[in-house]
């Protein structure tokens, strides 16, 4: 280069050919199964519509609001959030529209989300209000007509779609300040259409196909609730919401048909990110087909009952998303509480001394004699999306052996049948966990405009001098 133009091109690269600056917002994704479903189907409805009664169920969703408010998700994903169907408990196979909310979730943000809690120990919260929300129909507790769990009779949460002991039961719902602008839902997906699946490719020795019979492959859903990607409209960008339950990979035998079903619904969502022909085999209840485009923004979360390192899982299962290229896990939730609680005083078993994983990334504190607490929560945005921050709201116990009434911040959380307001927990046995990711702005036209307008005068200046 002509060492005279030098000063010309730094001041043009000063001026003119700056890459246009971009903000980025931040926004705080959270995922909470939050135990709020209930024995009976409608009990949720009736222990939502009121908000001043004294019943343990009623206390422990007043717990959930408050560690919701407190941890001030900007886009909240609740697992196990029993459905009703314009306020009759129920579930069915057809996909629900753009803005649906359940009645329940309608009352759970009327009486609980927009109420202040707190007390004079940890302090007062203030009401946190979405402006949008949407709530999926589940195949849990959906009959299939089949007799899937193989015990001579056809009926119960076994042999439904997905287990639950009504239809509705275990549900979810989602809440956000952001507008929902799109839905895709993957609920009538059927296993089988999923190449390579462990329901007729099975490798191990108690074969799926051997445990089934053919009209119950033809027929046997993927999702055991089912697999939501919501578009939401933050600034100028759009992010796709990506939302599950995963069947436990327990409460089944030797055939292991829900650690296989446990696997594949993990990887449902890393063959939908990956782009290209890997997601072609995928189709939708809105009769879409494809997986998500090239360069979309995403956040995949949920409670997906699968730990990296222990638990009971399908070799690789939970892997497959956090090795996938797409996705970003370079930040790890953590918490001292459950730092802590793998060593309570108060546990029933010594599984945590057992395991591989770090207790501080664990997210539910699960029985201690089998299979120990786990990190099986997550929150996973896309590899093109920074991470800023992380958490589970999991904190310590000043006073380890007490009756945790105290009103201090760890009575919302407990410990393992130390508290029995309901269900053996003041909330849940789960954690919420969240991740701050920020979502770069999209240049203005006129900026990208200008840079490219900048840069051809370089080249002219420098083709000129030459």
């Amino acid at each position: 280069m002509n060492f005279r133009l030098k000063p010309l091109l730094v001041g043009l690269g000063a001026c003119v050919i700056a890459a246009p600056a971009m903000s980025a917002d931040t926004v705080r994704f959270a995922t909470f199964n939050a135990s709020l479903n209930r024995n009976a189907s409608g009990d949720l409805l009736v222990d939502l519509a009121n908000p001043l009664g004294s019943s343990g169920s009623i206390r422990q969703a007043h717990n959930v609001a408050e560690i919701i408010q407190r941890v001030a998700p900007d886009v909240l994903l609740i697992n196990e959030f029993d459905l009703d169907l314009n306020g009759t408990p129920g579930a069915g196979s057809t996909p629900m529209p753009l803005g649906y909310s359940s009645a329940a979730a309608g009352l759970f943000q009327d009486n609980f989300l927009s109420a202040s809690h707190g007390n004079a120990v940890r302090g007062m919260t203030d009401g946190i209000d979405y402006a949008y929300r949407y709530t999926p129909n589940t195949n849990t507790g959906v009959a299939s007509g089949f007799d899937l769990n193989n015990d001579g009779m056809v009926g119960g949460g076994d042999d439904a779609f997905g287990f639950g002991s009504f239809a509705g039961q275990y549900g979810f719902t989602i809440y956000s300040r952001f507008e929902i602008v799109g839905v895709r839902s993957f609920q009538n997906f059927r296993w089988k259409d999923m190449p390579g699946n462990l329901l007729t490719n099975d490798p191990t020795a108690n074969k799926l196909s051997d445990f089934y019979s053919p009209d119950e492959v033809d027929a046997l859903r993927l999702s055991s609730k089912n697999h939501v990607d919501l578009t939401l409209k933050v600034g100028d960008q759009e992010v796709h919401f990506l939302t599950a339950h995963p069947t436990p990979p327990t409460f089944d035998g030797a055939e292991d048909r829900n650690g296989k079903r446990n696997h594949d619904e993990i990887r449902f969502w890393s063959d939908y990110v990956s782009g290209g022909a890997t997601g072609s085999y995928i189709y939708d209840d809105q009769g879409g087909s494809g997986g998500l485009a090239a360069g979309a923004k995403f956040v995949i979360a949920g409670d997906y009952n699968a730990d990296p390192l222990d638990g009971d899982s399908f070799a690789g299962a939970i892997g497959q998303l956090l090795g996938n290229p797409r996705v970003n896990s370079a930040m790890t939730p953590a918490s001292a509480g459950g730092v802590q609680a793998a060593t309570d005083p108060s546990n029933n078993g010594s599984a945590n001394q057992s395991q591989r994983g770090d207790p501080a990334n664990d997210t539910a504190d699960f029985s201690d004699s089998a299979p120990g607490n786990l990190r099986v929560d997550y929150v996973l945005p896309s590899a093109d999306m920074a991470i800023s921050g992380s958490g589970v709201f999991w904190p310590t116990d000043e006073v380890q052996g007490d009756s945790n009434d105290s009103g201090a911040l760890f009575d919302l959380v407990g410990t393992f049948r130390n508290q029995n307001l309901y269900a053996n927990f003041p909330s849940s046995d789960h954690k919420a966990v969240w991740v701050d990711v920020q979502v770069a702005a999209v240049p203005e036209p006129e900026s990208w405009a200008m840079t490219l307008a900048g840069l051809a005068l370089v080249g002219s200046l420098v083709r000129r001098r030459r």
